[in-house]
């Protein structure tokens, strides 16, 4: 049966056996080509000194420190999904449209995720399951001797940071993630450098990579130009919609919308270093 259908089940997303990159990876300094020859405007992209991509295992993420370089690198999780690593491989626990923990705080979540996770670490044996086109099939059970971390443990041993958003798989951010951010992006120092990812590598990693360029470039560049350049270098088309595709369209379509108004909320705050919140601008903007 499938997840899609019933229950969560825990699967292995990447095994630990390459020294490849993750999938979708890609970075503001990626080759990018327009349709013709005529290139979108870059102006500060390149400078945004970021990259995307779906869920890595240990190796993948050795490896896709090696392609960025040796500047300080936060891993930006969007995953509001549990999820893992067992013995440098990432595991997930899979639920309805990726979606078991939705609606949950995000206290509620990482106190489910510690859970989870310690439970791992007492069994004497791990046996996977099977959800296609969601795992990997590894050829068995996992015995000891087993290292079971968290993304943020993995973090800290891979010599990395690590900032975490809880985003349901297929939606916007909440507000409350939106204001987050925005303050967190505040903080940053010039030379760090952000890896976003999600599950996928498609749509909360696009969205985040896209505001986080609108952040920076709003006041110079277009709303177009910035949703273009991210789908030329491997990521989301927020225009493409499949209306067949019932328990995305929705969501779909209120992700559009909320990267048009957050577009206008960094033109419009950008020269005053986002002075008001995001949930301030939409009271305001909507009374």
């Amino acid at each position: 049966m499938q997840a899609e259908e019933t229950g969560v089940y825990l699967v292995v997303e990447r095994d630990n056996d390459k020294d490849d990159l993750p999938k979708r990876f890609r970075m503001c300094t990626s080759e990018i080509s327009g349709e013709d020859s005529v290139l979108p405007d870059l102006q500060g992209f390149t400078e945004l000194k970021a990259s995307a991509s779906g869920q890595y295992s240990q190796r993948q993420l050795q490896t896709m420190k090696k392609s960025i370089g040796d500047v300080p690198i936060i891993l930006v999780d969007l995953r509001q999904e549990n999820h893992g690593f067992v013995n440098g491989m990432a595991v997930n626990w899979f639920g309805l449209h990726n979606g078991a923990n939705k609606g949950m705080s995000n206290e509620e979540v990482l106190s489910k995720e510690q859970q989870l996770l310690d439970d791992l670490r007492v069994q004497p044996s791990i046996t996977f399951d099977q959800v296609k086109g969601k795992s990997v099939d590894i050829g068995g059970p996992v015995h000891e001797p087993k290292l079971i971390m968290s993304e943020a443990q993995l973090a800290e041993q891979e010599g990395v940071g690590y900032k975490r958003f809880f985003v349901t798989d297929h939606h916007r951010p909440s507000d409350a993630e939106v204001d987050r951010y925005v303050e967190w992006v505040k903080t940053l120092p010039k030379d760090v450098w952000l890896h976003f990812h999600c599950r996928g590598g498609v749509g909360r990693a696009s969205s985040f990579f896209c505001m986080y360029d609108m952040l920076r470039n709003a006041d110079t560049v277009d709303f177009e130009t910035i949703t273009q350049r991210q789908v030329l270098i491997g990521g989301r088309d927020f225009q493409r919609m499949d209306p067949s595709e019932t328990y995305k369209y929705g969501a779909a379509l209120e992700r559009l919308a909320f990267m048009n108004s957050f577009y206008t909320y960094c033109s419009e705050h950008i020269g005053n270093q986002f002075d008001k919140s995001w949930s301030q601008w939409l009271e305001d903007t909507n009374s």
